[in-house]
């Protein structure tokens, strides 16, 4: 073990490159989704076949395979440029994730009221103002806690990239075992900052779904209604 915390200083820039990289997908894979979650649903027959269409492309090959034929494959095609390691990497994790969180999305819109799409209409709001001002704000609530499961999958979704010679914890890793011959404590540390990774994100998740309006507003309300009838109870009575 001593040996491999000679390494400690390589270990803690792959740290932080997968760190990185996982918050750039996750950011990428939530605007994506706030996206294709929406057209999922549009009236347009064309507008959500084709929607279905690129969630279904994107979603039937592995990660691995998809990141492959982005870095090697796609600069053979004319015109198309060759992407860096790290590029080709947040581009293809991203929309990996994007996929995924789109039904997500979806799920979260058709949770809420249809008397709320109905009330927005009443109101003369156009579509994008509906989603964007009350539909979305309303359906963060059910979608928050969903997406932060997926994030935490996301952040294991980096180990892929070293693949490719994105020099993340786990090229990093494999190069220090290499050289120690330390395997099982190698191996070892490299779960448990995966795990620590793993924990960080469910607690910004948790963070975020409690600053969330709706549940602020609900939060409130319940305390409201904890607090009403012990103010009207009576001097030296209890409820």
């Amino acid at each position: 073990m001593q040996a491999v915390l000679v390494y400690w200083p390589s270990l803690a820039q792959g740290l932080w490159v997968t760190v990185w990289l996982a918050f750039c997908t996750i950011l990428g894979a939530a605007l994506g989704a706030l996206v294709l979650g929406p057209l999922r649903l549009s009236k347009s027959i064309a507008i959500r076949a084709t929607s279905i269409f690129f969630i279904e492309f994107i979603r039937a090959p592995s990660a691995l395979v998809l990141l492959f034929w982005v870095f090697y494959v796609l600069p053979l095609l004319p015109l198309m440029p060759q992407l860096s390691p790290l590029t080709a990497s947040i581009l293809v994790l991203s929309l990996d994730g994007a996929v995924y969180a789109a039904e997500i999305v979806r799920a979260g819109i058709e949770a809420v009221h249809r008397g709320q799409t109905d009330a927005c209409h009443a109101l003369g709001l156009s579509k994008l103002q509906s989603l964007t001002k009350v539909i979305l704000p309303q359906a963060l609530s059910q979608i928050v806690p969903a997406f932060g499961s997926l994030a935490r999958d996301m952040v294991k979704w980096t180990s892929i990239v070293s693949f490719v010679g994105v020099q993340d914890v786990l090229y990093v890793a494999n190069n220090v075992r290499s050289q120690t011959f330390e395997a099982a404590p190698v191996l070892c540390l490299l779960g448990a900052l995966y795990w620590i990774l793993s924990l960080l994100c469910a607690a910004a998740f948790r963070v975020l779904e409690h600053a969330l309006p709706l549940n602020r507003a609900l939060r409130a309300a319940r305390l409201s209604l904890q607090v009403a009838p012990d103010a009207g109870a009576p001097a030296g009575v209890t409820q």
